[in-house]
């Protein structure tokens, strides 16, 4: 089974299984959203860790992944995303796991990285005072120069290493 992330609450989570799950569901024609929010979450917590005080946030992301997939099949496979296609070295680019992660206890809200960024990958939030990721795919497989630009140090990526079992050779 795949890892794929997605964003829950701000922060990208790897959930196990979540695409064959959502394809099994939807190859079942399942459509009440209520019944089809609490399946999703039963079937994968059997693959995942999901913090009890947070299932209701996690059943929701589920659902809105189910969304997007059920938007997609009716676009003829074609998904809206801007960056939906793009792939890093022939692999599809949800796969490979580069993107920031911002640390809200360090987040100041100065923006440098949502200004310095072009790729979309990032949003001020107005109401929380912060920046937030919210297209962490859009992001430039590589590139973590936003966080050189972040003076609190909140911008994490993950070690360059990590690209080293992605690479063609």
């Amino acid at each position: 089974m795949k890892v794929r992330m997605i964003i829950i609450e701000g922060r990208q989570i790897g959930i196990t299984g979540l695409d064959e799950v959502l394809e099994e569901l939807s190859r079942a024609g399942k459509e009440r959203e209520e019944s089809l929010k609490n399946d999703l979450l039963m079937r994968l917590k059997k693959l995942n860790y999901i913090p009890p005080a947070k299932e209701k946030v996690y059943a929701l992301a589920f659902l809105d992944e189910y969304r997007k997939l059920s938007e997609s099949k009716a676009l003829g496979g074609k998904n809206k995303s801007s960056k939906s296609g793009e792939t890093w070295q022939g692999i599809p680019r949800e796969e490979v796991p580069w993107y920031p992660t911002i640390r809200d206890e360090l987040c100041d809200g100065c923006k440098k990285c949502l200004e310095f960024c072009t790729f979309g990958v990032y949003q001020y939030d107005e109401k929380s005072d912060k920046v937030q990721v919210i297209k962490p795919f859009n992001c430039v497989v590589g590139c973590s120069i936003c966080a050189l630009k972040c003076k609190p140090k909140a911008i994490m990526f993950p070690p360059l290493t990590i690209l080293e079992m992605f690479r063609k050779g």
